[in-house]
């Protein structure tokens, strides 16, 4: 294995175990620059997909290291309402790239055009998205990007990893209320350990002696005693609360 992609994963573990411990969303994307920084990824953001009416206009930021200014020009011209990689964001759970995987219509909307025109203007001109869901259900995203990115396309599972784990953190500090500790049955746990490395439901049911049908469902009760909506966010529920030790 290449050693830079070695590190990646290495790094987006140390990221998992260390984000538990900050005590500022200002240290979170310190944490995410400390690993990506080196790839290209200089600005972060964690953010709600869709504002809520009644949120004022920053409320929907969890956590951003984005350039100077960026943000306040971003609501005072309202580009939630058109920004592709937002809009984009609910339709999918798969991590895109922004904005070349977002789709838009250069000709018909020109706010999209100047959504994209401006983000490059200041220095932001790729990036990943990870789409997210909040414990309560609500969608995410969290946004890395810069000039020009280093990363190897099979290193995405390795962001997905510290994008949910960012997003998580993010809202615990700012406010979000704690969630009660479910209880997992002994094959739950075995299940769950084995999908945190990497097995697929069919690989799964070949070390248990199980069907693959089997493992989803196994999969689709531990979602539901967790509150999470996918696979991949109950595993990061059950290790952050220590149910399961990968």
């Amino acid at each position: 294995m290449d050693r830079r992609v070695a590190n990646i994963r290495r790094n987006a573990f140390e990221f998992v175990e260390n984000i538990q411990r900050v005590s500022s969303t200002g240290e979170i994307m310190d944490a995410l620059g400390s690993v990506l920084s080196q790839h290209g990824c200089d600005y972060f953001c964690c953010t709600f997909v869709v504002p809520i009416s009644i949120e004022r206009r920053q409320e929907g930021v969890l956590a951003e290291r984005l350039p100077a200014g960026f943000l306040d020009l971003y609501h005072e011209r309202k580009y939630v309402y058109d920004d592709p990689a937002l809009r984009y964001c609910k339709t999918t759970m798969r991590p895109f790239r922004w904005f070349r995987e977002a789709p838009y219509d250069a000709e018909r909307e020109p706010r999209a055009v100047e959504v994209v025109q401006s983000a490059r203007d200041f220095g932001m001109l790729d990036g990943f998205v990870i789409p997210v869901v909040s414990p309560a259900g609500r969608m995410g995203q969290v946004w890395f990007g810069g000039r020009t990115l280093d990363l190897p396309q099979d290193q995405l599972p390795a962001l997905h990893l510290m994008a949910i784990y960012a997003f998580d953190r993010s809202l615990k500090l700012n406010g979000s209320p704690a969630q009660h500790q479910a209880s997992l049955t002994s094959r739950e746990r075995e299940i769950l350990t084995l999908a945190a490395n990497g097995k697929s439901s069919w690989e799964i049911g070949v070390v248990l002696h199980i069907s693959s049908r089997t493992v989803k469902e196994h999969i689709k009760n531990i979602c539901r005693k967790l509150d999470a909506a996918t696979r991949t966010q109950a595993v990061m529920i059950a290790v952050r609360d220590k149910i399961i030790e990968p």
